[in-house]
């Protein structure tokens, strides 16, 4: 693991800190590619069923991809670290304090859920810059936001308040700056352990699929198959187990 990308494991949750406060924890490519390669390791073995990311020393998520590292590096380390967020099977949640700008802030609207305290600065300054941010970017933005508030966003340039952000959709909640760490590792244990491993992924298959539009033949018949598995499954079997003894399911992912 890099020393950029710190790794803390509670239970079936992961923790993954992006460790450069010294440069308001811009992205480095030695950190995507961290990041990356983690999360398709943790999709393979199946254990981890929640992962959160933050940002070291409470002044920012992330200040952006950093600049003094642009073209150093084959590939598309960027694009690596933010296709394995999406593609990983089960939930990711960004607990955001401080400046979550450009990249940055790209990172954290790749996660599933994001959560902030009301400290959290919002950003994408590409027009400030004179430049064009990759296409991928403004799609991912117009998906989750919608055109109206992804152009408030984008063509202003301008800094945006945790609240302000809420009522963007950049957010999903706004939590007291004392208490977000606590609030978000609530919900972290409560997706791994509370929710059934195969229903988790089946859905955020499906919901990703359909925000990229029209499904298609192919993604119908997998929808399909993931429906069927999940409700032969024994996890749908304990969960109708546990609902009539009163108690917590205990799924094991089968």
């Amino acid at each position: 693991m890099s020393e950029e990308l710190e790794e803390e494991r509670r239970g079936r949750v992961v923790v993954l800190t992006i460790n450069r406060p010294y440069r308001l924890n811009a992205l480095s490519p030695e950190l995507l590619t961290a990041l990356g390669d983690r999360l398709r390791q943790w999709a393979q073995e199946g254990e981890v069923r929640t992962v959160v990311i933050k940002g070291a020393g409470g002044k920012a998520f992330s200040a952006g991809y950093d600049i003094g590292r642009i073209g150093q590096t084959r590939g598309d380390p960027l694009r690596y670290g933010l296709e394995a967020v999406q593609e990983f099977p089960y939930p990711v949640i960004a607990a955001i304090r401080g400046f979550a700008i450009g990249a940055g802030l790209h990172l954290a609207m790749a996660c599933d859920l994001r959560i902030a305290s009301p400290s959290a600065r919002f950003s994408m300054p590409p027009v400030r810059l004179g430049i064009v941010y990759p296409i991928e970017g403004y799609e991912m933005f117009v998906r989750t936001m919608g055109p109206a508030a992804a152009k408030a966003l984008f063509l202003t340039g301008r800094q945006f308040t945790a609240q302000e952000a809420l009522q963007m959709g950049l957010v999903h909640r706004v939590e007291p700056e004392e208490s977000l760490e606590e609030q978000v590792m609530a919900l972290a244990q409560e997706l791994a352990e509370e929710c059934a491993p195969l229903a988790v992924q089946a859905t955020k298959f499906i919901i990703n699929r359909l925000a990229l539009g029209p499904l298609s033949p192919e993604d119908v018949a997998r929808a399909r198959q993931l429906m069927v598995q999940a409700f032969q499954s024994e996890d749908a079997r304990e969960a109708q187990a546990a609902f009539a003894e009163k108690r917590k399911p205990r799924f094991s992912g089968r």
